[in-house]
């Protein structure tokens, strides 16, 4: 496909790629057991913290962000988990703990709907589970987990391992690792960090590392400890995707320079931007209220569109958008509900971006 035919991403993920990221990762190649490599990533690291909140290690792996949610159920799962599942993508740290042989729970709510910290208490205290697996924003259903409340209750039993999915999360929404007490925090570069997909970042605490340790079958690629021991000499263990860690530490000199309290607050507008506007244009939201994610809106089609067609004339105005999650739209027609489709103002969107998103999806609208 050609520059000119390029159709501007607005799917929850990969995102848009601004022209100076991709820019950034076609420096070109060098060594990864260089010096050059080190000085990279050991420029990476402090950055990261940043981000993430945290004093921690935070470490970048060359895979999605479902890589090192199995690192965290291999290496940190030993005697259950509680899988916390509101959605499609929560559910994959239910099917990854089957998959790796680990006891797993869920904990399910239905679709449109948050993960309260009451249901969370009230499993946590039968003293079945040594870790918890959250998603903070589920793009299914664009429904975002309050984090803080439930690491409070989380808080009250010191054996559980807390690991978190911030996939679609991580750098549009502020979650300070460190303050919530998590043990496992990974989110991965297509989505709020606008770099192609490739990358998955996570922070570990101390006291996962020490667990990690001692755990049997951790794997082989994504072993936590060795992960640790090359982290600390500015390495990976294995061959890492170069040219997207430097579209990362160009992304990162962008988000601190735009301050990061700044960046939150564009992506609260944005959100806010698009609730008006799906009000406006008599939609409805799917998530309960007070759970809206702020890096992307999903939204019933009260009028029956043929999203379909929606998602064609669309292409033809140089946009290429989503029509809802699939298999949740799948279910929700069989049940003769409302489907459903998504917005994401994630990332490095702009005013501008977003206003001539949505005036093309009103022009759209209107021929259907």
């Amino acid at each position: 496909m050609t520059n000119e035919e390029h159709k501007i991403l607005y799917v929850p993920g990969p995102i848009e790629v601004k022209r100076d990221t991709r820019e950034a990762c076609a420096k070109p190649m060098i060594g990864h057991r260089t010096k050059d490599f080190k000085a990279l990533y050991a420029a990476i690291k402090p950055k990261l913290k940043k981000v993430f909140y945290t004093e921690n290690a935070v470490m970048v792996s060359t895979s999605s962000g479902s890589g090192y949610m199995e690192a965290a159920i291999r290496n940190l799962v030993g005697k259950k988990v509680l899988n916390c599942v509101n959605g499609a993508f929560s559910k994959k740290w239910y099917d990854i703990a089957v998959s790796c042989g680990r006891p797993a729970d869920k904990l399910e709510v239905p679709s449109g709907k948050a993960i309260k910290p009451e249901m969370v208490d009230e499993k946590l205290k039968t003293g079945a589970y040594d870790a918890i697996c959250i998603t903070h924003n589920e793009t299914s259903t664009g429904v975002m987990n309050n984090l803080e409340e439930l690491a409070a209750v989380v808080r009250k039993y010191p054996d559980v391992m807390f690991l978190v999915d911030c996939v679609s999360s991580m750098s549009g929404a502020k979650v300070e690792v460190d303050k919530l007490g998590i043990d496992m925090c990974l989110t991965s570069s297509q989505k709020a960090f606008a770099l192609p997909p490739g990358l998955a970042m996570a922070s570990v605490s101390a006291r996962a590392f020490a667990k990690a340790d001692k755990m049997p079958g951790r794997g082989y690629y994504f072993d936590l400890i060795e992960l640790k021991k090359s982290y600390e000499k500015d390495e990976t263990p294995y061959t890492p995707a170069v040219s997207l860690m430097y579209g990362l530490n160009h992304q990162l000199d962008k988000m601190l320079a735009e301050g990061l309290d700044a960046r939150f607050e564009r992506h609260k507008r944005f959100a806010k931007k698009t609730r008006e506007w799906v009000k406006k244009m008599g939609f409805e939201l799917f998530p309960e209220p007070g759970y809206e994610s702020v890096t992307m809106t999903c939204i019933v089609d009260t009028k029956g569109m043929d999203l379909k067609k929606m998602q064609e004339n669309m292409g033809k105005k140089g946009f290429s958008v989503d029509k809802g999650y699939g298999k949740m739209n799948e279910k929700l027609g069989a049940e003769g509900k409302k489907l459903t489709f998504r917005i994401p103002h994630m990332g490095d969107t702009t005013d501008q971006d977003l206003d001539e998103l949505l005036a093309a999806f009103e022009e759209v609208i209107k021929t259907l």
